[in-house]
């Protein structure tokens, strides 16, 4: 097994500190003291999960967009699913719009749930402060991801033949996203220890809820009488942000810009708060 961690007998020589801060500014604090640590380790993430492999990283680049290119030929070959004036291209555009961020939050969520059993060797090491992986697995997801979100961003500007105004948005909106991602990856990763079965819960979760927000079809699409599901799921909200920005161009929906800074406020102080209380018993439940 490969160690993950460098100069492993300085962490364990490091001195004991009093924690400082509160929640997420403890939390920050300690990451911004071991960036260097997390940035070695999301990079040794991404080089071993495929080493030994002919294409090696270009397995990175290839999944996602081999995941694109299935999502394309179904819905608009087979299914033959129409939206907007220019067939298929407003439809793709539509489509990789929500699909993308999607996919990241999927990632995240599916690493962050087993970081903690997967690592259990360097969990249990007494000074070594294990939002430290959690970093490094959001670090090393969104880096993969982001090859798909280019992607998206390209194809938009292909099929527009300009690049909107309304890009603008995505600066915002993706810190946003990765409040929401760093916040939830926190709670999944603190409550795994304790409850073995939210890794399984988490891949039936991601599995399903692609098909219970506007991702594959418009809101208009689905019976009235069920539309309060997708008002229901706290993910549409973040999907509706980032159609708005790369498919319709404006803020089409008010009400989601509205709620998402609220989800993930709540998301990164939630998260962070359990994640503090329950981080110093890891060692002793694992």
């Amino acid at each position: 097994m490969v160690d993950l961690v460098p100069n492993d007998n300085a962490l364990r020589r490091e001195a004991p500190q009093r924690n400082a801060g509160f929640g997420a500014l403890q939390l920050i604090k300690s990451i911004v003291r071991r960036k260097h640590l997390v940035l070695e380790l999301a990079r040794r993430e991404m080089t071993h999960m495929h080493a030994g492999q002919v294409a090696g990283a270009i397995w990175l680049a290839v999944h996602p967009l081999l995941m694109f290119a299935v999502y394309a030929f179904l819905f608009t070959i087979v299914f033959k699913v129409r939206i907007g004036e220019q067939g298929p291209k407003d439809y793709l555009v539509y489509l990789f719009s929500g699909l993308a961020p999607w996919l990241m939050t999927q990632d995240v969520m599916g690493r962050a749930s087993g970081v903690m059993i997967a690592n259990l060797s360097i969990v249990k090491k007494v000074m070594f402060p294990p939002e430290v992986l959690v970093a490094k697995t959001v670090l090393s997801s969104v880096a993969v991801q982001a090859i798909l979100f280019s992607a998206v961003v390209m194809y938009t500007v292909f099929a527009r033949s300009q690049i909107p105004a309304s890009f603008l948005l995505l600066l915002p909106l993706v810190v946003l996203h990765l409040a929401l991602l760093w916040g939830v990856s926190l709670l999944l990763a603190a409550m795994t220890p304790f409850f073995r079965d939210i890794p399984e819960l988490v891949r039936v979760f991601v599995t399903v809820n692609v098909y219970l927000m506007p991702v594959v079809y418009l809101p208009d699409m689905v019976p009235s009488s069920l539309r309060f599901i997708l008002l229901c799921n706290p993910f549409s909200y973040l999907i509706w942000c980032y159609q708005d920005a790369l498919y319709f161009g404006a803020m089409n929906h008010p009400i989601a810009w509205v709620v998402l800074p609220i989800l993930s406020a709540g998301s990164l102080l939630g998260g962070s708060y359990v994640f503090v209380r329950l981080k110093h018993y890891f060692a002793n439940v694992l």
